[in-house]
């Protein structure tokens, strides 16, 4: 009872405690057989040996050195099943425990790899891993769905490299676990979430490194068949690059790293500017090309385009052709048609070669006047020829010619008189003037 009161009342150092728990665990146990998978194996530049050792359950730590491995008959691997014939001990360092090996075999494939791989198989035949289904990942997004944890490295990292690349890119993380028995169903339902939500462009599954049983929710056919049925496309970035899950395999893209996974889904808006300014660089000089290429389209249709002065031109010259035939056809056919002269007087008066001329007249000047706002003075001048020839035709006409003082004589019978002989006295004469008509009785003949 003494003793006993002494050793609780002893203050140890931590050193010194790790000693002894040490020397009481390689007392105790002596060499052991542990049977388990091996799992996170590493080899260290001096040659040793570090992994885990597990099962369904449990892990211990082990460390097998140098110059005990070179005896091993098998190179181990992720996974593999070994007896580990080992003493039980504690690393004093860090007070982990631990177990020293002297001798490996090899005792076939662990349980959790056995599962990864008839999964992997059914999966397969069932054609979720097939490259036909698989989806492009957006060159151009713009709105990101991240489903990790909220802590991890992993998510430091994919936000830093967005920000140096692309900073206004947005990002919706969806935190879950990452690990334990409730992280694959997490996963898979903040996939279904994104697919209900409808708002982003890729799914980003990510988490940093671990062991197989760290990594294990990964594995779950739930989840794996939640990506496989998700409208978005799905991009991994779980563990290091070294590390398979079976989400890998069925997800569209799968990433070494959360890093790479953030370059794969943003631009880099130094590369995208550059573009933008070489784009713009083409779009102008296409819009110079064309522009003289309209130019040159203009000059050649001005070219082939009459002048409308020349066109003024060539209908005043056909005006004065028409009219020359006009006062010819007229003088031919007076003589031999004066019986029809009142009958054309009568329906001269009811449709007046003035109102004609006069429409005719507007007509020419109101195209004058549109072709005058898009021409120059030589258009006015040309307009200003076609009013006076417009007024020379008014001059011709008979109305006219009675408007200048002369006058139509004609006898009770309707016939012209045009020679003095045709007078005798006491005869009624009818005469025409511009403004009405006068009757006349002749009572004096004078001959001069």
């Amino acid at each position: 009872m003494t003793a006993n009161t002494q050793d609780n009342a002893r203050i140890w150092q931590v050193s010194e405690l790790n000693h002894a728990a040490r020397n009481l665990l390689e007392t105790r146990f002596g060499l052991v057989t542990v049977s388990g998978e091996i799992s996170g194996f590493t080899r260290a530049r001096s040659g040793h040996w570090y992994f885990r050792l597990k099962d369904m359950d449990g892990q211990v730590s082990c460390a097998m050195f140098r110059n005990k491995n070179l005896y091993c008959q098998f190179e181990p691997q992720e996974g593999d099943l070994v007896h580990f014939k080992a003493k039980v001990s504690i690393y004093p360092g860090r007070g982990d425990y631990q177990l020293i090996g002297e001798k490996m075999q090899a005792a076939g494939s662990g349980d959790l790899q056995q599962a990864f791989l008839a999964l992997k198989q059914k999966l397969l035949d069932e054609g979720l891993f097939e490259e036909q289904h698989k989806r492009p990942i957006p060159s151009h997004c713009q709105r990101i769905a991240v489903i990790s944890s909220a802590d991890g490295a992993a998510i430091h990292d994919f936000l830093k490299v967005l920000q140096q690349r692309m900073p206004g890119l947005a990002i919706d993380l969806l935190p879950v676990t990452v690990q334990g028995p409730n992280a694959a169903s997490e996963t898979a339902k903040a996939i279904e979430l994104c697919n209900l939500m409808g708002q982003h462009d890729v799914i980003v599954l990510t988490r940093g490194g671990g062991s197989v049983e760290d990594l294990w929710s990964y594995n779950d056919e739930h989840l794996a068949r939640t990506i496989y049925s998700s409208r978005i496309p799905t991009v991994s970035a779980v563990g290091h690059e070294t590390d398979f899950t079976i989400a890998d395999f069925v997800v569209d893209c799968r990433m070494p790293t959360p890093s790479a996974a953030a370059e794969l889904v943003s631009q880099d808006q130094s590369e995208v500017l550059h573009r933008i300014s070489q784009l713009e660089r083409h779009l102008t000089q296409l819009w110079r090309n064309q522009l003289q290429h309209q130019r040159l389209n203009l000059s050649r249709l001005e070219a082939l385009l009459q002048h409308p002065g020349q066109k003024l031109e060539d209908q005043s010259q056909r005006l004065d052709h028409l009219q020359v035939r006009l006062e010819q056809a007229v003088s031919k056919q007076f003589s031999t048609k004066q019986t029809l002269l009142t009958l054309q007087t009568v329906k001269l008066e009811k449709h007046s070669p003035a109102n004609k001329i006069n429409e005719k007249i507007s007509h020419v000047v109101s195209c004058i006047q549109r072709i005058a706002s898009a021409q120059t003075s030589q258009m006015r001048y040309r307009q200003q020829q076609h009013v006076s020839l417009a007024a020379q035709l008014n001059q011709l006409s008979p109305l006219q010619t009675l408007s200048r003082g002369y006058s139509v004589t004609q006898n009770s019978q309707g016939n012209v008189i045009t020679r003095a002989s045709q007078v005798v006295l006491d005869q009624e004469l009818n005469i025409t003037l511009s403004n009405g008509h006068i009757t006349a009785n002749i009572t004096e003949i004078r001959s001069r």
